[in-house]
């Protein structure tokens, strides 16, 4: 009995130790910690939350964002994942801000009204932005452009259409080895020949064959004088993917530079129908700026980025929800205003080397839907897309690599890839022919529209979930509308007045996973 006596005071300052409240930022902290280990997470985001209200660091705001992303809170997620890579950009540390803003990429939902209007002009690429035209630049509208290289001329050399996909398209796309003169081909001259009889325009990526050096005036003025013979629209990527160790031009900056602007010199004295292309590959984007030289050397700014099962080849890192437009927004913020912007080199897989006895078809396929709608919807100065019709993995013009991290990018061997491209040929914000501009582009539903008419317009839509079913209301009434990516829809005559749409979005649980409401007024 006077054991019992002599323990109950200390069980007593044990059990009033365990239930005080946490009263720094680190027990608050520790505390999440605890509940996020134990699956407790809504506890634990209220724990986090206290941490970053008592002392706001990066990774106070980063755990919140996780926790939120276990709570299915997307939108507090983004928010709190920016603040995180806002105080980690502050300090300096570059490389955690971007790798945090690509986290956050990921979990920002999206749902957007756009409608189809005359477009003499492209709209401002970017909020209070005045852009200039750039040589070879449609007035509004993306060029859609294919790999086709010298396998595709027929043996009378013609370029071969597959009767799949029903048209040429407005770009042929294919790489070009630039060699010291007297050392092979000073331009791929049958080819483009084949192109001009297509009425296509060609983009050729010129890769040097020597050290980059070496490349001077001498060496690509025969280029450039038969490019410019060729009578064709030419846009010239050299030497891309400079971001990448792997190249051999990547090892100077200040040498890239000034080849670069050599080659403006050469391409604006000899040949007036090339425009040259600037092109990062989509990932290391933090070293890119280093590169660029200068506005007055650069016609058009491209991109290379691409869309595949995982993350190099290792199938324990999926990004099956990896957007290939996160590469996209950061390049074109950074350069839309000054240039047109060229999407070089995209595609979907439908088949990993990584995992080969497993299809990814329908993966592929709303890759291409998100790439290209998101291009036509969001960014405006998105001018160009080529897909690079290769099945990495048994073609023989790869870069060598493991056989995991090879892809098949087929465009017309993938049926469900195939009909997702077919319907871009039937939208008038999508051009199969250079040298005229979209007659009808998408632009952001206004504040005000005009009254007495039916307008006709698409939804850009963006979930972490899989949406299953999508609803649009107009004042609380349905309004029918497509169930995939660009979600088509029409607003039937319109009285004057206030008004609100509403997108509904649902995943196969039937939840709801997204909803946004814009109002504006018809006059």
């Amino acid at each position: 009995m006077r054991r019992s006596v002599l323990l109950l005071p200390l069980l007593i300052g044990s059990l009033s130790t365990a239930t005080t409240s946490p009263r720094s930022a680190d027990q608050w902290y520790a505390q999440g910690r605890a509940q996020a280990r134990a699956g407790q997470w809504g506890a634990a985001e209220i724990a986090y939350r206290q941490a970053t209200t008592l002392n706001p660091t990066a990774a106070n705001w980063r755990a919140l964002a996780d926790t939120r992303v276990q709570l299915r809170d997307y939108d507090g997620a983004v928010q709190a994942y920016a603040q995180a890579a806002g105080l980690a950009r502050a300090r300096g540390d570059l490389n955690t801000a971007r790798a945090t803003d690509l986290i956050a990429a990921r979990y920002r939902q999206e749902g957007q009204a756009y409608l189809l209007t005359p477009a003499p002009l492209t709209p401002e690429p970017l909020p209070g932005c005045v852009a200039r035209p750039a040589r070879l630049e449609p007035t509004s509208g993306i060029l859609l452009g294919r790999y086709a290289d010298e396998q595709a001329l027929t043996s009378t050399g013609q370029l071969r259409v597959d009767p799949r996909l029903g048209t040429p398209l407005a770009v042929s796309f294919r790489y070009f080895t630039l060699r010291a003169p007297g050392r092979g081909e000073a331009f791929p001259t049958r080819w483009v020949r084949a192109a001009r009889q297509a009425g296509m325009a060609v983009h050729i990526a010129l890769e040097p064959g020597m050290p980059l050096r070496q490349v001077t005036e001498q060496t690509l003025v025969p280029f450039a004088k038969a490019a410019r013979a060729s009578g064709v629209p030419v846009y010239l990527r050299f030497a891309g993917e400079f971001n990448d160790p792997a190249n051999e031009w990547s090892r100077d900056p200040a040498l890239y530079r000034a080849k670069f602007r050599l080659v403006h010199s050469v391409m604006r004295r000899h040949a007036p129908n090339v425009a040259l292309v600037w092109m990062p590959m989509g990932t290391r984007l933090d070293v890119v700026g280093s590169y660029y030289p200068g506005a007055d050397a650069v016609d058009w700014v491209g991109l290379s980025v691409y869309a595949t099962p995982f993350r190099n080849g290792n199938v324990r890192d999926s990004a099956l929800t990896d957007s290939p437009l996160d590469a996209l927004d950061v390049i074109y913020r950074r350069y839309a205003c000054a240039h047109p912007i060229q999407i070089s080199e995209f595609a979907s897989s439908s088949r990993s080397g990584a995992q080969p006895a497993t299809g990814y078809a329908a993966f592929a396929a709303a890759k291409l839907r998100e790439a290209y709608w998101g291009a036509a919807l969001k960014y405006p100065r998105v001018k160009n897309i080529n897909w690079l019709d290769l099945n990495m993995l048994g073609n023989p013009y790869v870069q060598p690599r493991p056989v995991t991290r090879r892809n098949d990018y087929r465009l017309i061997g993938s049926p469900e890839k195939l009909a997702a491209f077919r319907e871009l040929l039937t939208h008038p914000a999508f051009l199969t022919r250079p040298g005229a501009g979209a007659t009808l582009t998408p632009r952001a539903l206004p504040t005000t529209v005009s009254s007495g008419a039916p307008h006709s317009g698409n939804l850009w839509i963006k979930t972490v979930d899989a949406p299953a079913r999508v609803t649009l209301t107009l004042d609380g009434q349905p309004v029918p509308v497509g169930q995939t990516l660009p979600h088509p829809f029409t607003l039937g005559t319109l009285n004057p007045g206030p008004h609100t749409l509403t997108v509904t979005v649902h995943n196969r649980q039937g939840e709801v996973i997204l909803t946004r409401t814009t109002p504006f007024s018809a006059q």
